[in-house]
């Protein structure tokens, strides 16, 4: 299988090879406007899908507050352009929250987001967004998306009363651009008196595998659970965090959270998430990789350089030649910089890889990556001076030499 080589170093035998012989960043790209007080960027979506790539359009999807509400915001640029596009409002309500965004054939994309207790979507081509369509009955929250080509996925949470669930549902795009919705299902046969929290999703030729954050048990775990009938049914649901304890008989375990997951390859998926697993040490970043209905044994991703500070919020992406990547945020070189890593050759984790256009100076936080099926890494991050600082957004890519 062809992976792509991230990190600082990759061995054959003896020799290291740096990830600049591999990658070429290129200088970052300003997405938003300078810094304003009291205005701040969020990309915490369900999953971190707040930047995708379709055919030469590269779109980003995020939410801001300038506007003294928060509301949800795309903008877009050609590849070979070094200026974003005007942005476009996306949101349409008094409140809006966590949006998503994945890739249509033909430079088009789908979004998603949070707006007054509902869940929308909506496409857009070029400047042009099209109407808005409602997917959730109930209160709902935390959507993601998945797409292969025309076909599309969303997968969010709702609750009813004191009783929550999981759903997906299957999208069409219409003449006009609408999103129709075509099927839709819950993910559980019966609601859940716990919370399910940030579910996310991914789809390939194969099958679609939707993975969450669940309480049942007292304690968050992480589950998922596959369709091979474009989401009209599902498999019995599964544990993808390893139960880990280090204590007593009496603990239920490592706590975990904010799962985010990507296709690669033609049956093939990466998930990664934040495991509390090393004990006084904060979050790691593990990761497992997933064929068909199941995914294998739990892999931390980092390495041992920092390995004693917490790490943050991960983000995922895979492709269909088979190259996937996970990103990250930590503090081992003083202030918070975005760091990378992959499969090298020997199929293990590579050495840890930061980026020079989103390290340095300031904070650099909240990744969120796209791979393209040319190799190419698509770099999507919060900067700002100091953590309690007005934010911006910045891009950038990663070319393969």
């Amino acid at each position: 299988m062809n992976r792509l080589i991230v990190g600082l170093c990759l061995c054959f035998f003896t020799h290291p090879l740096l990830a600049s012989d591999v990658w070429s960043f290129e200088q970052k790209i300003a997405v938003t406007a300078k810094p304003v007080k009291g205005v701040f960027h969020h990309l915490e979506g369900a999953g971190r899908k707040h930047i995708a790539v379709s055919g030469d359009s590269i779109a980003v999807s995020w939410e801001d507050d300038h506007s003294k509400d928060p509301q949800i915001y795309v903008t877009s640029k050609k590849t070979g352009d070094h200026v974003f596009s005007k942005k476009l409002q996306v949101s349409t309500g008094l409140e809006a929250y966590e949006p998503a965004i994945a890739a249509l054939t033909g430079s088009q994309f789908i979004l998603a987001w949070e707006q007054d207790g509902s869940v929308y979507v909506r496409s857009l081509s070029g400047q042009r967004l099209s109407m808005t369509s409602r997917l959730s009955t109930d209160t709902a929250s935390q959507v993601s998306l998945a797409t292969t080509g025309h076909n599309s996925f969303a997968v969010w949470r709702e609750q009813r009363g004191r009783s929550w669930s999981l759903w997906v549902a299957r999208l069409d795009l219409d003449s006009t651009g609408l999103l129709v919705v075509t099927s839709k299902s819950r993910v559980e046969p019966v609601e859940l008196d716990t919370p399910v929290l940030f579910p996310t999703i991914a789809v390939n030729d194969v099958g679609l595998m939707v993975a969450w954050e669940d309480r049942q048990s007292g304690h968050t775990r992480l589950k998922y659970s596959y369709s091979v009938d474009n989401g009209d049914s599902f498999s019995e649901v599964q544990y993808l965090n390893e139960f880990f304890s280090n204590r007593n008989k009496y603990d239920k375990g490592s706590g975990v959270t904010r799962v985010s997951m990507a296709a690669y390859a033609k049956d093939e998926f990466i998930a990664a998430w934040m495991d509390k697993r090393r004990g006084g040490t904060g979050y790691g970043i593990y990761a497992a990789l997933g064929s068909d209905d199941s995914f294998g044994p739990n892999e931390k991703v980092h390495g041992k350089k920092g390995d004693t500070l917490p790490h943050y919020n991960p983000a995922t992406t895979g492709n269909k030649v088979g190259n996937f990547a996970v990103a990250w945020d930590d503090y081992r070189q003083g202030s918070s910089d975005i760091w990378i890593s992959s499969y090298n050759e020997d199929d293990e984790w590579s050495i840890d890889f930061s980026p020079k256009p989103a390290s340095g100076k300031g904070e650099q936080s909240h990744a969120s990556i796209a791979l393209d099926n040319q190799g190419n890494l698509h770099l999507l991050w919060i900067e700002r001076e100091k953590i309690d600082a007005p934010s911006r957004l910045w891009y950038s890519y990663g070319k393969p030499r």
